[in-house]
């Protein structure tokens, strides 16, 4: 059976096979979650329509409802405008956060097209997938921000991150893709890349997983292969070139996040984003510690506090969303 994901998508267009229809049908079989997921992605979809269609789908017969609507309309005049609109609905990858969704509709006629700044943002405790007009498909991780034109040049297509982001960027040898973030320039052609640029953050982290990418810092301009992963420091403007293994630093798109002998410092901001909540601890006492585990989105706070408590010795206090960590 093809990947779920893609699959999924292929049936909200109306682009699947009798064949796919029944893989599709025998996957929401399998468990009230799955039927769940489809119908709540169906639901983000109606933003086709530009509005937002929050009501529950609870009958088989709605598959075909959502087909019928997403079919282009057969007609002997001009293709409608609706035909030629791409509709970048944004798709909530929710882990028992609940659902959300915004769009971004991009236009083919840029002589007709206003040309203007689209921003989305993702607050802490979400995660979002946006798809471009162009098949460019892009996660985006809590308190990350991310700014493109709501048409993209013949030329290029840009788009701002500041935050974390991961890319499956659609080939387009004639209009290289590029990320804009603070300090680094980074140009692709068609590839998977992971990038995470926080404001409150020293580094720029730059993780590639296929393809080729070009870094450009201003000071240099490098090329990174696949399993390379490049850390810039802002401070200095120095380049670091790693091997590392790339589904490391993308795991949490499938709601998990992986720690290799991470600084605690930087776990704690981690930890922040990933579960809406501020953490106080003594910084000067937990800094150089470093730490290495998995916290899942399905889980809460908590659960990363007793992981860590295995390691490093630590008392804390939960008050709703306000923790406070000190150490035994």
């Amino acid at each position: 059976m093809p990947e779920i994901d893609s699959l999924i998508l292929k049936h909200l267009q109306g682009k699947t096979s009798e064949e796919e229809n029944q893989q599709i049908y025998q996957w929401i079989q399998q468990s009230p979650e799955n039927k769940r997921r489809l119908f709540a992605e169906k639901d983000i979809w109606d933003t086709y329509g530009f509005h937002s269609n929050q009501k529950k789908y609870e009958t088989n017969p709605e598959l075909e409802l959502m087909k019928k609507r997403l079919e282009p309309k057969k007609s002997q005049h001009a293709i409608s405008m609706y035909d030629i609109l791409y509709i970048a609905a944004m798709l909530l990858v929710a882990f028992g956060l609940g659902w959300a969704s915004r769009f971004i509709s991009f236009k083919n006629d840029q002589q007709s097209a206003e040309v203007i700044m689209q921003e989305i943002f993702v607050p802490k405790g979400q995660v979002n997938q946006v798809f471009l007009a162009d098949g460019t498909r892009i996660w985006i991780n809590s308190e990350t921000r991310l700014i493109a034109l709501s048409v993209f040049t013949s030329k290029e297509r840009v788009v701002k991150l500041s935050g974390e982001a991961y890319f499956e960027v659609a080939k387009d040898k004639n209009r290289p893709f590029k990320v804009e973030v603070n300090g680094q320039q980074i140009e692709v052609l068609g590839t998977t890349f992971n990038v995470r640029a926080y404001d409150n953050s020293n580094e720029i982290e730059t993780t590639l997983e296929s393809g080729q990418i070009w870094l450009n810092t201003g000071k240099q301009t490098t090329l990174l292969n696949p399993g390379e992963q490049s850390i810039l420091d802002k401070n200095n403007n120095q380049l670091t070139i790693r091997k590392v293994d790339p589904v490391n630093f993308s795991s949490w798109k499938n709601g998990r996040f992986e720690f290799q002998n991470k600084d605690l410092v930087d776990v704690f901001k981690v930890v922040e984003r990933w579960y809406d909540v501020d953490i106080t601890a003594d910084e000067s006492y937990f800094k150089g510690m470093h730490f290495s585990g998995v916290i899942k989105r399905n889980k809460d706070a908590k659960h990363f506090l007793e992981l860590l408590n295995h390691t490093i010795p630590i008392k804390y206090k939960i008050n709703l969303d306000k923790i406070q960590i000190t150490h035994k």
